[in-house]
This record gives C-alpha cells, structure tokens and sequence, in this order.
C-alpha cells in the first residue's frame, strides 16, 4: 500500500507544505509581533503625551502631592505603571511606589532619550515590582525648556501572554492549512493516481490477452493522450489478433483444402495403378481407360499446382507486376477467341459490349489475361447449355470497369462473402466434375488488387452472376 503512487504523491506534498506553511507563519509572526509591539509602543506614547499635557501646569512649580495623586487617579488599568520624572532624574510621582522611596532616575535609557530627543522606550528589569518592564518615556516640555517625563510601562508578561495567543491562532491556522492543503492534494493525487491505476490495470489486462478493456479518461492533459494512445493500441491489437485469428483458420482450412484437392487425385491414381499392376494392363481394353482416366487425374493435379504457384507468387513478389500499355477491348477479343470450342460444345453465346473510344490501360498483360481467362471460364462452366455470357466494359473517370455477367446457376447469398476464399467451393462435386480448382476467382482477386483495383461478386440462386472489376488507367 505503501508503495501506491497516491501515497508517494502525498507524502511529496506534505513534505513541501510542511516547511512552506512554518517558514511562512514564522516570517507572518514575527511581523505581527513587531506590529503588536509598535502598536503597544505607540499606545503608551500617545498615553503618555496626553498625561503629559494634562501635568504640564503641575510641573511648571512641582507639587509632589498632587502630582502623586493625580498618578494614582490615571493609573487605573491593571499593570499599568506611570511615573513623572522632573528634568533632573528625580521621581515626583509613581504608581506603583512612593517617590520618595525611589532613586534618581536620569540615567535610566528611556527617561536619557526621552531628555535628549523627546522620546525614548526600552524593556528592564524593575527592582520596584520585580519583573522586566516595557517602558516608555516622553519629554514635557514649555517652549524649548524640558519640564520633565512621564514614563508608562506594561509588565513584558502581559505582552508576552498577548503573543502567546497570537502564536496560539497562528499554529490553529497552520494546522488548519496543512490539513486543508492535504486534502487539496489529496484529491489532486487521485486524479493522477487514479487514471494511472486504471491504465495499470488495462495493461495488465492487455498482457493477459484481453483486448475488450477500455480506458474512460477524457482529460486532454498528457494522462488522456496517454490513455487514447493505450486505447488506440488495444484496438490495433484485437484487430490483428482478429486478423491473426482468421489468417489462422484460413491456413488450417487452406492446408485441409490442399491435402483434400491433393489426396483425391493421387487416391484414384493411386488405386488405378494397383489395378494395372495386379495384371489388368493385361487387358487392352480396360488398360487404355485406366490410362485416360491416370492421364485426367495428372492433369487436373498439374493445374492445381500451377495455380498455387501463380497464387503463391502473387502473395510473395507484391511488386512483380510489369505494367505496360495495353488495349483491354483488344485483349477481352483475344482471350474470347481462346474459348471458342467451350462455347460450341456447351452451345452457349458470349458478347463483348464497349463504350465507344480506347480502352488503353497501363498494367501487366499477362496477369490482367489470367483474371479473364478465369472469369469467363467460371461463366462458361458453371452455365447450362444454352446460356448467355456478356463481357461488357466501360469508362469510368480515371478507372476502366469489366462486367462479366452469365445466366447460370447462380450462388446463394449466404455463400457470397467466402467465394473469393482459396480452394472455396459452393457446390465441391459439381465443381470437381467441371475440372475447376477452387482458386480462380482468388488468383483474380489478387491480381486486380495488385493494380490498386477492385473486384466484386453479385448473384442469384438459379438466374446467374456478375462479377465487377474495376481498374485504373494508370
């Protein structure tokens, strides 16, 4: 608990408040104790002024008696001293004492200043009360000649007891300030601590592997940049770990779709092979089917692997592709031409619409062939006898799109998302029996990705598909 940033938060502002709120109640008393003491100071002074006014005429001719009396009647406040003092140092009045039991005062500093310069003040020992005293002294004067002084005095205790309450105020009010600045800082660290210990907390989370954790810090302070940084992180994590996920699966699947594309082919010629070694090549007849029958499965091997050669390369050399100019309503012709036979044996029709105008674009030739050949080819096996295939093309500000279109069987939509998926397959017989692969829409896709283009699949179960592929011009 100790180690909680909250509590080293704490004890790092307790230390700086600490020593800050003394020395400033240190420097804060002692100005109030010099102001208390001016003020006590300039109180007896103007006392003393006034009482000096008041003995003027007294000490013109002095009259020890009235004066004494006079005294006793001012004296009236507890503590208070006043003593009149003639110009000479003699005591004609006190009260606190008889003046004739009271020695020369003159030499006294406050009575000496007072002489001197009108005024003077200072803190003794009095042997009359036994105490130090505070004293002040001023000069009664006629014109330019000095009459004598009227000194007050206060006993120091009474001042001190003054201070002592003042100190008492001033370490309520430090105390009250630490403990109010405290809690200031305290709720200043939870406000750094707390964020922190949620990020820790998230971290944590993340390393275990969970990436749904959240942090909720909506401050724009360096915390909230760090906590939109740790948010961004983890959605860029559970992405790839989604990503990772799904690649994963699609391994799995592909090297399941591998060993099963695979394993077929070689099963039956395989088994074939045994055949003939077990003395059927003996018969000519069978023998020369058996053979057909190797010839076909070795073929349909042979394709196989030229297509995941094509499409491992394609996956690998990202920037193999050689672009140069070509006419695509040229090359649509050429690769039209080539499927001749297909079409007149399952008597289907194909045509070739265009906008007017060229259709030159900068790519590779042969890659852009293949993403045809494969697209037409898909349109031709999987429409009956009879059917149509359109080939249509067109402009498209700086993009060249190709529709090839048939009205064949079409493909449920709930299979629409994965055709495009190595080795998928809607209907895995009929697809074998028609000699395809499963990788000729996905070799296309990732050819027309390699241009920077786009490719899209639109269908409908019984009335046939149409597949989109946009590509630029440059």
């Amino acid at each position: 608990m100790r180690n909680r940033i909250i509590w080293k938060l704490l004890c790092s502002f307790f230390l700086l408040i600490l020593p800050a709120v003394f020395i400033l109640d240190f420097f804060i008393v002692l100005g109030i104790q010099d102001s208390f003491e001016q003020k006590i100071c300039d109180k007896l002074r103007s006392n003393a002024v006034q009482v000096g006014e008041m003995l003027r005429d007294n000490l013109q001719e002095p009259e020890e008696a009235s004066i004494q009396k006079e005294i006793e009647r001012l004296a009236s406040a507890p503590n208070l001293r006043i003593t009149i003092i003639d110009r000479r140092g003699k005591v004609l009045g006190d009260s606190a004492q008889k003046p004739a039991l009271m020695e020369n005062h003159k030499e006294r500093p406050e009575v000496a200043a007072a002489i001197k310069n009108g005024f003077g003040q200072s803190t003794h020992f009095s042997t009359t009360l036994g105490c130090n005293m505070k004293y002040v002294a001023v000069s009664v004067t006629d014109g330019n000649n000095i009459l004598g002084v009227v000194r007050f005095a206060l006993p120091v205790s009474d001042v001190r007891l003054e201070m002592r309450l003042i100190y008492k105020a001033m370490l309520i009010g430090g105390i009250s300030s630490i403990i109010i600045a405290l809690l200031i800082a305290y709720f200043i660290s939870r406000t750094i601590s707390f964020p922190i210990k949620e990020m820790q907390e998230t971290a944590e989370r993340l390393a275990k592997g969970d990436f749904s954790k959240r942090i909720n810090i909506k401050s724009r302070d360096e915390l909230g940049e760090l906590a939109k940084s740790l948010n961004t992180m983890a959605e860029e994590l559970q992405l790839k770990i989604e990503t990772l996920k799904r690649l994963d699966t699609m391994r799995t699947d592909f090297v399941a779709n591998v060993s099963h594309e695979l394993k077929t082919p070689l099963t039956s010629i395989k088994g074939f092979v045994e055949t003939l070694e077990s003395g059927a090549i003996n018969d000519r007849q069978n023998a020369k089917r058996f053979l057909s029958i190797i010839r076909k499965h070795t073929d349909r091997l042979g394709k196989i692997i030229d297509d995941l050669l094509s499409l491992g390369e394609l996956e690998l050399r990202k920037d193999s592709i050689e672009k140069v100019e070509l006419d695509l309503r040229n090359l649509v012709d050429e690769v039209v031409m080539g499927f001749g036979h297909a079409l007149v044996t399952k008597q289907q029709t194909l045509t070739v619409n265009s906008q007017e105008g060229d259709f030159i674009i900068k790519a590779d030739r042969d890659k852009i062939e293949q993403v045809f050949v494969n697209l037409i080819d898909n349109a031709i096996k999987y429409t009956k006898e009879g059917g149509h295939i359109t080939v249509s093309l067109s402009r498209q500000k700086d993009e060249v799109a190709i529709i090839v279109e048939d009205n064949g069987i079409g493909i449920p939509k709930e299979y629409l998302d994965r055709v495009f998926e190595r080795f998928y397959r809607v209907d895995k017989a009929r697809s074998r029996e028609l000699g395809g692969t499963g990788l000729g829409l996905s070799i296309a896709k990732h050819i027309v990705l390699l241009h920077n283009g786009k490719i899209s699949i639109e269908s409908e179960l019984g009335r046939g598909t149409k597949v989109l592929a946009t590509l630029p011009r440059e």
